[in-house]
């Protein structure tokens, strides 16, 4: 068979376009194992391919009003139910165009993949980022722990005469949800001006409509790669929506490891021009600072929260009454297992405890820069 016929044959079961999306994602399957070797590589697709990708996909779905990756998820049920339908259509008029549609559809499936290699891949395997704002991270003593702690809660002293209780419990934003959007984007350009290594781009967080339900998995915000979206569970109280929606915007900008996006959720808080910002960035982090704190020395941990100012401690136990529903519950055993194999999967070992791991970056940052 010559190259025509062969050409024709293969154009009535495999459509050009799917061609070359398959061809990207057998490309995609080398490059995550070379991705995995190469830290030099890695670096190289993360500054590049993947933050044009990052990009092009936040900025294109930013000016979406709703959730699309919420849409999509909740929409999944009848769009694999039309799609069957089409199938099986095709299918009944000749079985070239049932293996047709069938590789068009695995195409488009295998793109999420592909797109998850080149712009979100990378970032697992780059430099930590405190070398990109130049700090030394170290095992903490009990006493580092203790002085971070009480920076924390002089930091927060300041930011309190601003910071708005109506509930007498809670704290609560000033403002709208889209002023909360331009007012961490405006502490994202200074954090890109302080430091290099950061995507600098503007992005709108997106409110989950069904946070409430949402919020028995135990997940306050998600980032969804093939969408470039930063989701948020609203149903957390304001001071935590706040750090999520910092922490997803900084998964949008390439920080893939959890800690570091914990910490440069909690570097983009305390460089906003807006008190309650500030404050819910440090109150975020000096829960994870005394939860150490109190494993490692229960008499400097109880030295220090005797100073923490009792608005906190309020905000914390209403906080505490308002997750008791949530605590315990078989889909947020799920969904930590889930979130801890697909965290562990990728070059964090230590899972969902990343997180936590936050502690010992801002205690360097505190420490070294005070």
């Amino acid at each position: 068979m010559d190259r025509k016929k062969l050409h024709q044959t293969l154009s009535r079961y495999i459509p050009t376009w799917s061609a070359v999306l398959l061809a990207l994602c057998a490309a995609s399957l080398v490059l995550t194992a070379a991705i995995h070797r190469s830290p030099a590589l890695a670096t190289a697709l993360h500054g590049t391919v993947g933050a044009v990708i990052r990009a092009v996909l936040a900025t294109l779905t930013s000016w979406i009003p709703f959730s699309l990756a919420e849409f999509l998820l909740l929409g999944s049920p009848m769009l694999v139910g039309l799609l069957t339908i089409l199938l099986l259509r095709r299918t009944r008029r000749s079985m070239a165009e049932g293996v047709r549609t069938t590789v068009a559809i695995l195409s488009v499936v295998s793109l999420f993949y592909t797109l998850s290699v080149f712009g979100n891949e990378p970032g697992f395997y780059v430099d930590t980022v405190d070398k990109t704002v130049g700090i030394e991270r170290e095992d903490l003593s009990p006493e580092q722990l203790y002085e971070t702690a009480v920076l924390l809660v002089e930091d927060i002293r300041e930011d309190l005469p601003a910071v708005s209780y109506p509930r007498g419990t809670y704290s609560a934003m000033t403002f709208s949800y889209s002023e909360l959007n331009r007012k961490l984007n405006a502490a994202y350009d200074t954090l890109c001006d302080r430091y290099g290594g950061f995507d600098r781009m503007h992005t709108n967080t997106k409110p989950v409509m069904l946070s409430e339900p949402w919020t028995y998995t135990h997940i306050s915000g998600m980032y969804t790669f093939f969408t470039g979206e930063a989701n948020v569970n609203v149903n957390y109280p304001d001071f935590i929506v706040v750090s999520s929606a910092a922490h997803e915007m900084a998964h949008q900008r390439g920080i893939n490891r959890e800690d570091e996006a914990n910490f440069v959720a909690y570097l983009v808080c305390s460089l906003s021009d807006d008190p309650y910002i500030r404050y819910c960035g440090n109150v975020d982090v000096l829960n994870e600072v005394l939860g150490q704190l109190y494993s490692a020395s229960p008499e400097l941990y109880a030295k220090v929260a005797a100073t923490v100012p009792d608005e906190v401690k309020r905000e914390n136990t209403a906080y505490s009454q308002f997750f008791e529903k949530y605590r315990e519950t078989v889909v947020s055993e799920v969904s930590t297992a889930v979130n801890d194999a697909y965290i562990s999967s990728n070059n964090q070992p230590a899972g969902v405890k990343s997180y936590g791991l936050v502690v010992d970056l801002v205690a360097a940052y505190l420490l070294q820069n005070t």
